[in-house]
């Protein structure tokens, strides 16, 4: 059953990038930004109101949820929607690869990660090289009509890469605090309350009856489904599994993205794309392999800690 709800997962998210693409024919950036917030939030706290969880009080969460909506929802997707105006799905979700790989350096440089073994090093080499073969990919005669300005399109989709690293120290700690469900219904509402007047000022309001249906009916997937619903499946897939299974998602997202944008709009991938996405995974294979054991004898050793130690009433 994990393995299925995995995949579930990874579908979702792997194909949002091919619905992003569709979205952004019929909306601008930022009108797609903010409709896909809007629903994911509207679904969200209706989720929280019926588990009946109450909305904290507390500055410092709502301060890492408001960490959450910038660094992990409203700047990617804003970064997204821009990127697919100049370059195809199946490059943004190339680009998607290397979050892991910046996790893992984010971890090293500001959380007190571990030292980089010799196997690790050479991961985080070979996954940066995979992430630079994506980004310098040139275009064959076919993709140059679908991808007008491939390099800024791949540059802007591997700053929301890089964002979405950011925001999992944000979300670690926002979800210890509130829980998984609460932590995400609050920064979706602080990120669609972000975009209403970004939206505003700089949009160009939609004419519904002039975007035609394939539009409006891709923004309305990713905000129920490929947002609300992947995050409330996936936050219960850690819950089941653990964080460790859960992340081979990573694996799996870019691989989704490119077939389905070659499948569904007939984006042609290149030899050196494909080369550089076998870079990237083989570079998290060799990372998260070199540091999980040595994690998994810290959690160990920390329970077992606990678990020896007198027991405290909670605060």
């Amino acid at each position: 059953m994990p393995y299925l709800v995995l995949a579930f997962v990874s579908l979702l998210w792997g194909t949002s990038f091919l619905l992003i693409k569709i979205a952004t024919q019929g909306f601008d950036w930022t009108s797609y930004s903010l409709g896909r917030c809007g629903l994911a939030a509207a679904a969200l706290v209706l989720a929280v109101s019926a588990m009946r969880l109450k909305w904290p009080r507390s500055p410092r969460v709502w301060g890492l949820m408001a960490a959450m909506a910038i660094v992990g929802q409203a700047g990617p997707f804003l970064l997204l929607g821009v990127a697919a105006r100049f370059t195809t799905s199946a490059d943004m979700a190339l680009m998607m690869g290397g979050v892991p790989i910046f996790t893992f350096i984010l971890a090293r440089l500001f959380a007190g990660g571990e030292a980089w073994s010799a196997r690790a090093a050479l991961g985080l080499a070979i996954g940066l090289a995979g992430v630079a073969i994506s980004l310098g990919s040139p275009l064959s005669t076919a993709e140059v009509a679908t991808a007008p300005h491939p390099a800024l399109g791949r540059a802007l989709s591997l700053i929301a890469a890089v964002s979405y690293a950011f925001n999992a120290f944000a979300s670690g700690a926002a979800t210890r605090k509130v829980g998984a469900a609460m932590a995400a219904a609050g920064s979706m509402s602080i990120s669609t309350a972000l975009l209403v007047p970004l939206t505003l000022a700089v949009g160009a309001p939609p004419s519904l009856a002039a975007t035609g249906p394939a539009p409006l009916a891709a923004v309305v997937v990713l905000g129920l489904v490929n947002t609300a619903l992947a995050y409330f499946v996936y936050f219960r897939l850690i819950a089941s599994a653990g964080a460790t299974f859960a992340t081979l998602n990573n694996y799996i997202v870019p691989c989704v993205g490119v077939i389905a944008g070659a499948w569904a709009l007939g984006e042609p991938v290149g030899l050196s794309s494909w080369l550089g996405l076998g870079g990237v995974l083989v570079g998290v294979a060799l990372t998260g392999s070199a540091t999980r054991p040595r994690r998994a004898v810290a959690v160990a050793a920390r329970s077992r800690a606990a678990a020896a130690a007198p027991s405290r009433a909670p605060r």
